[in-house]
């Protein structure tokens, strides 16, 4: 496991940081992060790209985002836990396989460049279709990726070599704003 992700000693004072985002995500195994680093540092120099590449602990996949205004915060943690432990029943881990890179919007200023797929890593559409209904919500049109950067150049779609990993679990993490942190607020390993 990613031990990068773990703040079980961040100071109280995180805790009274403005939030970003609260979100379940999948995380990368330690080689599966330390693939993407090296993949985000050859796309770099292939490029000559200006933005840093994230840090290997900040490597994830989201699967969905909750509303993380103060006045809510609280309410979507919970909903999210709740959610996150009926989900995880009855699934089994699966692969996951990424194998493009590109950048993920047109914005001219600070866009992602992310590790995406062109098509495949089905187990885990199904599990977002699936994470989706259990929600109410629909099931959208799901395009995983992996965020390495973000940059003022667009990067057109490429091939990488593949990166794999396999799913064991989800996390809920809360990202503070200004510290480019995230914390863990829950860990549901599959049941099936």
């Amino acid at each position: 496991m990613n031990d990068q992700f773990l703040f079980s000693d961040m100071p109280a004072a995180i805790e009274e940081q403005p939030v970003t985002s609260v979100f379940l995500a999948i995380l990368p195994d330690q080689a599966a992060a330390e693939k993407i680093a090296r993949c985000a540092c050859e796309v770099r120099a292939r490029h000559d790209l200006k933005g840093a590449s994230l840090p290997t602990g900040r490597f994830h996949v989201t699967l969905h985002t909750f509303d993380h205004a103060p006045r809510a915060l609280e309410r979507s943690i919970q909903v999210a836990q709740m959610v996150a432990e009926k989900v995880v029943k009855d699934v089994s881990p699966f692969e996951v396989q990424f194998d493009r890179v590109k950048s993920f919007s047109e914005k001219k200023s600070n866009a992602p460049c992310v590790l995406a797929d062109r098509e495949g890593n089905e187990p885990l559409r199904a599990f977002v279709s699936r994470l989706k209904r259990e929600m109410g919500r629909p099931a959208g049109n799901f395009a995983p990726q992996v965020t390495l950067l973000y940059e003022d150049a667009i990067v057109k779609e490429e091939y990488v070599e593949p990166v794999c990993w396999r799913v064991n679990e989800i996390v809920l993490l809360k990202a503070i704003m200004h510290r480019k942190t995230f914390q863990e607020l829950g860990r549901w390993a599959f049941e099936g």
